[in-house]
């Protein structure tokens, strides 16, 4: 008897086999969409054979043959998914139609009643229409003199993401995508002069149409408020100038991106958090902040202007302890390369 693989492969083979020659014959015809959702059942079989049966060739051979049809099935399935077949488009949604995210969408409805009304209303029309060109939106939301702290959340997926200058505005963003869309909205709190803004790329399946993937954003935040900045990125590039910013705290999270960040002095203290995969960080920080970085993490390739090492996990600049203005930075990653200049 075959050993185990050698049962399973041949399994496939004749499986894919008869699958292709009765169909070229045109002898039977299966409705693939109702079929085979129900593959999971073969391996339950597969199982129940397994437990009854001893080690008899037989029940070996015909348990190989039900893994093989579970295991067409189930990548026949999922390509099915995975093509769609109206357009030249390939749909990455791998979402089995459950509606798991029903409940939680329900409770962010609130929340999301201020989105720019204008995007939804064009974002149906694309939809209904089936266009998937290029999607160039704008988004702001008008400073208000009770405003003296603000928040910032990006949640960018993949893509190219700048954030630098200086807006009248409390937020405005310009943004360009041939992926989904970014969704916008902000609130207020004026029993604590706050306002916090959300940015975020829309929630959907990811297309590409002919090769062609753009996503790209440009934000700008007004001066005034002091700002806590949480900053998501997937994959890409992310260009963050906030040295005119009064940043109280940064974090930021990515998995493979090229990040540049540029922090001011413009409060006593700043705390940055940063969460990394395979990733490279640069950052630049003014000299007349006193400078401290945690690491954790291995394999890491670190390049630090004039910082002091204090262990083998804790870097600082000279006379941080006395320093006026502190910027403390702590690091989590991992295969990531992170560079600290001074300017």
């Amino acid at each position: 008897m075959k050993n185990s693989k050698g049962v399973f492969w041949g399994g496939i083979l004749i499986v894919i086999g008869i699958v292709a020659l009765l169909r070229k014959l045109d002898l039977f015809y299966f409705n693939w969409d109702s079929i085979l959702p129900f593959w999971p059942v073969l391996l339950i079989l597969a199982g129940l054979l397994i437990l009854v049966t001893d080690r008899h060739a037989p029940a070996r051979a015909f348990v190989g043959i039900l893994i093989a049809f579970a295991v067409f099935g189930g990548l026949a399935h999922r390509t099915d998914r995975a093509f769609d077949r109206h357009n030249d488009d390939w749909n990455f949604n791998w979402n089995d139609g459950d509606n798991d995210d029903q409940d939680e969408d329900n409770d962010d409805e609130e929340e999301d009643e201020n989105k720019d009304e204008d995007y939804e209303r064009e974002h149906s029309k694309r939809q209904e229409d089936g266009d998937t060109r290029l999607k160039n939106n704008s988004y702001e939301y008008a400073m208000e003199d009770f405003i003296q702290k603000a928040n910032f959340n990006l949640e960018g997926g993949a893509g190219s993401f700048t954030l630098k200058g200086n807006t009248d505005k409390l937020f405005q963003a310009d943004t360009h995508s041939s992926i989904l869309g970014f969704l916008s909205n902000t609130t207020i709190n004026k029993l604590a002069n706050t306002a916090t803004v959300n940015l975020k790329m829309e929630d959907g399946n990811v297309k590409l149409n002919k090769g062609e993937l753009s996503n790209k954003a440009e934000i700008e935040l007004n001066e005034k408020p002091i700002w806590n900045i949480d900053l998501g990125l997937g994959a890409g590039k992310g260009d963050f100038d906030l040295s005119n910013y009064k940043v109280e705290s940064l974090k930021v999270s990515t998995g493979v991106a090229d990040m540049n960040i540029r922090l001011g002095d413009k409060l006593e203290r700043a705390d940055v958090k940063i969460e990394a995969g395979v990733a490279s960080i640069d950052m630049e920080i003014p000299k007349s902040a006193g400078c401290e970085i945690v690491l954790e993490g291995a394999l890491n390739l670190t390049s630090f202007d004039d910082l002091e090492k204090i262990n083998d996990n804790l870097y600082r600049s000279p006379g941080f302890e006395k320093a006026t203005r502190k910027i403390n930075i702590n690091f989590e990653g991992g295969l990531s390369k992170v560079k600290i200049r001074r300017y």
